[in-house]
């Protein structure tokens, strides 16, 4: 016959695996927090009268690099990705707004594209990177 022995106070619980989902769970949001941060590189363009917006919230940033290719972080994206991105994040987020980071060297015929595809979308608040010189 067995006997059911009642557990005593000095029988701890074994904490080890929450311990290890704690340390993976702090390692998996470092790894997300710094690919989500990385940004194409760029030549910044500079001006005079720049000013560093209060606001960043509510933003679209896009990247344009030299060629005219686009970027949403670090991905390309097409012209057409970015306007199926521009319409629904101006549909579902109240005072939407797009920053542009476009590269000193980048033609303005690129940039042009990126402010219609906007335009046509809804969106008029375009901010632009530029550094003070």
């Amino acid at each position: 016959m067995k006997t059911h022995r009642p557990e005593t106070p000095d029988q701890a619980m074994d904490i080890t695996p929450m311990i290890d989902v704690v340390f993976l769970l702090i390692v998996f949001f470092m790894v997300v927090a710094a690919a989500v941060t990385q940004k194409v590189e760029i030549i910044m363009p500079q001006a005079d009268q720049s000013v560093v917006p209060e606001d960043n919230s509510r933003r679209l940033e896009v990247t344009v690099v030299e060629n005219g290719e686009a970027f949403i972080g670090m991905m390309p994206v097409t012209l057409d990705e970015l306007s199926e991105r521009i319409r629904i994040d101006n549909q579902e987020i109240p005072g939407f707004r797009v920053y542009v980071r476009a590269d000193a060297n980048t033609p303005h015929e690129y940039i042009q594209v990126i402010m219609k595809t906007c335009a046509e979308n809804g969106v008029f608040d375009i901010i632009f990177a530029t550094l003070q010189s």
